[in-house]
């Protein structure tokens, strides 16, 4: 079982993140591009419990029919992404969590749509949209 702590940057949202941990991931879509702001999405990938212990400024954005997005209203931090498919699976933004100490980076997905300015490292295994999409949790 994984616990993980964070925060928005103005501390108008506060989480904690009960479960199975999936993966520590480096999303390349141009969805988690647009999101923020032109690099990738680093998220922990969880299967649990999503516990809101402060949401001031928390808004929802249904990024599509299979997902949606949430961010702190106040300052802009983007925090989670969440499967309409299935709640309890989710992504915590990576940049939001109190401690990383315990994280090390596990995949990059959907390589094959990263930006032409974008280099992907070879620190963890690379999969593409047709790897990630074969599992329907993960789609966007």
């Amino acid at each position: 079982m994984t616990c993980l702590n964070g925060s928005c940057l103005c501390g108008n949202v506060t989480f904690e993140a009960n479960g199975e941990a999936k993966r520590v991931s480096a999303c390349y879509c141009g969805m988690c591009r647009k999101q923020n702001g032109g690099g990738a999405f680093h998220g922990a990938e969880l299967k649990g419990e999503l516990i809101l212990t402060k949401d001031d400024g928390l808004k929802w954005y249904a990024s599509s029919s299979k997902a949606r997005r949430g961010f702190c209203a106040d300052c802009g931090s983007s925090l989670f992404w969440q499967s309409n498919i299935d709640p309890s699976y989710f992504d915590v933004s990576l940049g939001a969590l109190d401690d990383l100490s315990e994280l090390k980076l596990e995949a990059h997905i959907f390589v094959d749509d990263k930006a032409p300015y974008q280099t992907v490292p070879n620190n963890a295994p690379h999969f593409t949209r047709s790897d990630v999409l074969a599992n329907p949790l993960q789609d966007q």
